[in-house]
């Protein structure tokens, strides 16, 4: 066997481990969680699992890693290349690619509500001993974000904010959407929670106010003029 052939077994296997460690440990939690049942399921030896993730922990880690970078194939798939998002901006505006980001956000969780349960878990079990994987892919691949969100405040599309602290914010109304939308056990309604929230987001809250007359009438004279009289 050449070495293509063989790596393309090993990353086939590291695959087949990860799909079924997201259903183990979201079903019996990390602590629950048996590396046997993981490594029967993806019909592989219990030792093959630790020769590709190293130990329990790893795995569980790995596995988180692996939702999130399905989640950015996933909106990738949906926004399409840089020529399709600025043809997007170009015919729908700004606000539009960000709407289509939060939906296709929304419709993988509730697509694969287990990878939610894993996010959970993550912050439950490690608390602050492990950085949480969707912070960290957040912080992989903002810079994007970050860049299309400044040029839309730059062309007077968006409002005079600081990029980042747009990016931030939009970032955590998705995913306390999400969250907050499984606790609740509303998982199948994530698309129609965060499309109501980015439109608040996208639209603001206050009403807009009346406009102010450019100059008011003067009429002290005519208050002097009666005044004398």
């Amino acid at each position: 066997m050449n070495d293509s052939k063989r790596s393309a077994n090993a990353q086939k296997r590291s695959k087949a481990i990860l799909q079924h460690a997201l259903k183990v440990f979201a079903k019996e939690g990390f602590h629950g969680a048996d590396v046997q049942v993981i490594a029967d399921l993806a019909k592989v030896g219990k030792g093959t699992v630790y020769r590709h993730f190293g130990n329990k922990e790893e795995l569980f880690l790995a596995t988180g890693k692996y939702c999130v970078e399905r989640l950015g194939a996933y909106i990738r798939q949906t926004i399409g290349d840089d020529a399709d998002a600025i043809a997007m901006i170009q015919e729908h505006g700004s606000g539009e690619v960000l709407r289509r980001i939060a939906i296709a956000f929304a419709e993988f969780y509730e697509k694969h509500p287990e990878t939610v349960e894993l996010m959970i878990q993550e912050r439950a079990v490690f608390r602050e001993s492990v950085f949480p994987t969707h912070l960290m892919y957040r912080a992989e691949t903002r810079a994007g974000l970050d860049e299309f969100i400044g040029a839309a405040v730059a062309s007077g599309e968006f409002r005079a904010l600081d990029a980042k602290a747009v990016t931030d914010t939009f970032a955590d109304l998705l995913f306390g959407a999400v969250v907050n939308g499984c606790l609740e056990g509303k998982r199948r309604k994530l698309v129609e929670r965060v499309a109501a929230a980015i439109d608040i987001f996208l639209s603001g809250l206050l009403a807009k106010p009346a406009p102010v007359p450019a100059s008011l009438p003067d009429t002290s004279l005519s208050n002097e003029n009666g005044d004398q009289e």
